[in-house]
């Protein structure tokens, strides 16, 4: 799908190939989903680090809002925050801030280029990301978003490097695996799926990324 350099390939080369096949995604995870009347968190996690899935998350984010929807994406990757750097944007007080207790919701939602979309950067790198993930506040967070915004996409950490995204799987209306071509072995990706059924997760499908 992507490649590192295409960046926001959604804005930058909208008829590509590349960004039409982040569509096709869009489209896939639309059609496998069932509404609730309500916004959907869905979420992007890979088996491990440096699989493309932040590039990817915040690509499938302009596409969802180019497509008319309103849509909040939240670095939850607390560990190596990286969405801001997609986007152009300095970290800030983002998600980390808000789960700590130092910010309020309202504080960390900012505006993104595309119409439509909203960012939540990862803040500051705490001690305990499990743990700050677990408390009730990022439920609350999450209530608060599904009331405003259609879709909530959160770019995670990998899968088998930490328990996060297993932690956030409860919270989640589904969830897509991101894999690397050339580089993500069957192995990985077998005991990452196998790991996020145990924990409940709606594994929508795979997403394989950078293919040549």
């Amino acid at each position: 799908m992507l490649r590192l350099n295409d960046s926001l390939i959604l804005e930058r080369n909208p008829a590509s190939t590349a960004a039409e096949s982040v569509r096709a995604l869009r489209v896939f995870i639309r059609q496998h989903l069932r509404s609730s009347g309500e916004g959907t968190v869905i979420m992007l996690t890979s088996a491990n680090e440096g699989e493309g899935k932040t590039l990817l998350a915040a690509n499938l984010a302009v596409s969802f809002a180019q497509e008319g929807k309103r849509v909040c994406i939240i670095d939850a990757n607390l560990r190596k925050p990286a969405l801001h750097k997609a986007y152009g944007l300095k970290n800030g007080n983002g998600l980390a801030d808000y789960l700590m207790g130092s910010v309020e919701a309202e504080a960390v939602i900012r505006p993104g280029s595309t119409p439509g979309l909203s960012i939540i950067t990862g803040g500051a790198e705490p001690l305990n990301p499990s743990e700050l993930l677990s408390n009730e506040r990022m439920g609350q967070l999450l209530s608060k978003l599904k009331q405003q915004f259609d879709i909530v996409l959160l770019d995670s950490a990998g899968v088998l490097s930490y328990t996060d995204a297993r932690v956030l799987a409860s919270l989640t209306d589904g969830a897509v695996l991101v894999v690397r071509y050339g580089r993500t072995k069957r192995e990985a990706v077998r005991k990452a799926k196998q790991y996020m059924d145990q924990a409940g997760v709606n594994v929508l499908g795979i997403a394989m990324n950078q293919v040549k």
